[in-house]
């Protein structure tokens, strides 16, 4: 198992940042998906990568906008992933935890989750 710890800082409310993060589909931020599927009720969520791969999460926590826990499923690879928002008014502090299994011995998990937060900066505008 590889567990990776990374933060980020963005210039808006910490409402702004967890929607984005609970809807890949927002402004179509992910720009490595094709598309997501987002359950009514928004505990599972079934992401079309564009190559080819299909992402299962399920949403284990969800205490908005402060705390997000789920674990996911793409191909052989499970693990899970926990984020935690600080701050409020203008300004949120983003802090990230991802375990991952089934990855081999030369993965980064860690260059996945930079990417994403990347994505997000540049969708909230920062």
């Amino acid at each position: 198992m590889k567990t990776c710890v990374v933060t980020a800082s963005y210039n808006c409310p910490p409402a702004k940042v967890w929607l984005y993060l609970t809807n890949p589909n927002l402004n179509h931020w992910r720009t490595d998906l094709n598309e997501a599927e987002i359950d009514p009720d928004g505990a599972h969520m079934k992401e079309k990568n564009k190559d080819g791969s299909v992402t299962e999460i399920q949403i284990l926590e969800s205490e908005k906008p402060r705390r997000l826990r789920c674990t996911f499923t793409r191909g052989r690879i499970h693990g899970s992933f926990t984020a935690i928002l600080l701050g409020g008014g203008d300004a949120t502090s983003l802090e990230c935890t991802m375990e991952v299994e089934g990855m081999g011995l030369f993965a980064k998990p860690r260059k996945g989750l930079e990417e994403r937060l990347d994505m997000l900066h540049q969708a909230l505008g920062d």
